[in-house]
Formats: structure tokens, C-alpha cells, sequence
């Protein structure tokens, strides 16, 4: 009997023993989840609106949990300080200029209030600073915005049923629709369109074709430059043009010294040049003269500057120099 009463109570101590090492180890793991236990520096984030959060969500950085939030007040109605214990080890990768975001862990988890790296240089945070929220969504606004966006849709398929019923409605729609000659008029009117594209290809092709024998050397042009006796032919006419010009020039001099010896004569010729009519003709045949030299000197000058002709008159010219040397 006293063995056994031993046995039980050796059994209770035991069962005793491992309920406290069990509630030791529950202690820690809970406190070091917590950051109960250990290092830990505390900071505050300043936001407007916790969402939800309380006091024993986990802080985040990275996807890395560095600690929990302590206490949550409210110092004033725009302004929310939220105490969060972080791991101290932790502090020498978070900078003072980080901002702090408050989000669900997954889709339906606890909060939790992430801490944000920025760009920029800053020094390193410690204890009792402060870190200020990033501007996040709005999911209110958001809901809003889709009713709003649902209501216009709403609008838009009414509308669109509306304007729908009406074209099925219409007589005068579905008369033309099914009007043969209309559909034939159309029908030519597309082919004409056609026929003017194909039309416009060919003389796209016949400019090429030509533009590629001008660049091969083929064509009355390149044989007015390479051919030597049709360039010889034409040199010889442009030189009797000049010369008809030259002779044509010395004629109306003659004529203007016989005419100034005539009026300052007290001849015949004198009389017939006092008659106004006789003498009215002959001016204005003169005019007519000098009008058509000036008009040939025009086009042989015009014939200079021509690009067939240029190469000619500047052989012409070298041929004159090289004759008064």
C-alpha cells in the first residue's frame, strides 16, 4: 500500500514537472513571438485611420516579422500614434524616412503594420522615433468608385438597348438595307474605287519604270549627252540660231541709221515720213521688229541656262577664249 501511494505520487510530481515545462516553453515561444523576452527598441508610427489594427499584431519588414505593436492612441481626431516593440538587431536595416502601411496578412488574416523602406539617404532608426504612413487605398473609396463605374455602365447598356430597339423598330432602316439597287450602286461605287487604285499602281510603276531608265542611261535625254553626232547635229543648230540672232541684230541697227538719215534729209523719203498714218505704220512696225528680237534674245538666253544646253554654250565659250588667246 505505502509503495504504491509512492508510485502515485512519484506519477503526480512528474506529470506536475512536465505541466511547468510546458507552460515555460508556451511562455517563451509566446514572449518571443511577442517580443517579450530579448532587445527591443521602441518606435511610433503616426497614421489617421489603424484599420483594425490592435495591440499584438506583428510589425513587418520585408515579409520578415521584427516585432509586435505595444499600444495603440489616439492623440488628437487626425492623428493615431501606434507603439511598436522592433527587434534591435533588426534596427541597422530600417531608416528613419521609412514610411509605415497598415495591411491584412494574407486575405482573411490578422492586421499588421509594414514598415516601408524609401529612397534616399537617412540614418538609421532608434529608439523613440517616429514614422509617418504612406498614403494607401481607400477601399471605401474604391467601392464607391466601382458603384459609381456600375451605375454609368448601367446608363451606357440602357442606352445601347434603347438605341438598339429603335434601329430594330425602324422601316426606313431595314428598307434600305435590303434596297437591290442601292446595294448595286454600291457595289460600282467600290469597284470604281478599285479600279482608280489600280489605275493609280499602274502610273506608279510606269514613273518608276521611267525614273529607272533616265538612271540606266537609256532615253532620248542621256542620247542628246552621250551620242556625238546628234550633239553635233544639235550644236550646229544651236550655233545657226546665233548667228541668225547676231544678223538679226545688225539688220535693226542698219535700219535705225537709215531711218535717223532719212528724217534729218529733206528728201522724199522725209516727206512720206511726215504723213502721220505712213509714219504711225512703220513705228509700230519697228516696235514689232525689236519686240521679236528681244523676245528671240529671251529664249536664246533661256536656251543658255537650259540643262540640254549648258554643256554646249560653256564649250562655246572655253572655243572663243581659246580663240582670242
Amino acid at each position: 500500500m505505502k509503495a504504491t501511494k509512492v508510485i502515485d505520487n512519484t506519477k503526480l510530481g512528474l506529470l506536475v514537472i512536465a505541466g511547468l515545462i510546458f507552460l515555460v516553453l508556451t511562455l517563451y515561444m509566446i514572449g518571443k513571438n511577442k517580443n517579450l523576452f530579448g532587445t527591443a527598441i521602441q518606435i511610433t508610427a503616426v497614421v489617421d485611420n489603424v484599420s483594425g489594427l490592435v495591440p499584438g499584431n506583428n510589425v513587418r519588414f520585408k515579409g520578415l516579422n521584427i516585432g509586435t505593436v505595444r499600444s495603440i492612441n489616439m492623440e488628437n481626431d487626425s492623428s493615431i500614434y501606434i507603439t511598436m516593440a522592433v527587434q534591435r538587431k533588426m534596427t541597422q536595416f530600417i531608416r528613419s524616412n521609412s514610411l509605415t502601411s497598415i495591411n491584412t496578412d494574407g486575405l482573411m488574416g490578422n492586421k499588421i503594420i509594414q514598415i516601408l523602406p524609401q529612397e534616399g539617404y537617412s540614418p538609421m532608426i532608434s529608439e523613440g522615433d517616429t514614422l509617418f504612413a504612406r498614403a494607401g487605398l481607400d477601399t471605401e473609396e474604391m467601392l464607391r468608385t466601382l458603384e459609381s463605374t456600375g451605375d454609368y455602365l448601367e446608363k451606357t447598356f440602357f442606352h445601347l438597348s434603347n438605341v438598339s430597339q429603335k434601329l430594330n423598330d425602324s422601316k426606313a432602316l431595314w428598307n434600305l438595307l435590303s434596297d437591290s439597287v442601292l446595294v448595286k450602286e454600291v457595289k460600282a461605287t467600290v469597284q470604281e474605287i478599285r479600279n482608280a487604285g489600280t489605275h493609280a499602281s499602274d502610273m506608279a510603276m510606269s514613273g518608276k519604270r521611267m525614273l529607272y531608265t533616265l538612271e540606266q542611261g537609256q532615253g532620248l535625254v542621256q542620247q542628246v549627252f552621250t551620242d556625238t553626232i546628234l550633239a553635233t547635229n544639235f550644236s550646229q543648230s544651236v550655233g545657226h540660231l546665233l548667228e541668225v540672232s547676231e544678223q538679226t541684230q545688225e539688220l535693226m541697227l542698219q535700219v535705225k541709221s537709215i531711218v535717223q538719215d532719212i528724217e534729218q534729209s529733206d528728201g522724199t523719203a522725209k516727206l512720206i515720213l511726215e504723213d502721220p498714218v505712213l509714219k504711225e505704220a512703220m513705228l509700230k512696225s519697228m516696235l514689232n521688229i525689236e519686240e521679236g528680237t528681244a523676245s528671240f534674245a529671251e529664249n536664246m538666253e533661256a536656251m543658255r541656262s537650259n540643262f540640254l544646253f549648258r554643256r554646249y554654250f560653256r564649250r562655246l565659250e572655253r572655243e572663243k577664249e581659246a580663240n582670242k588667246e
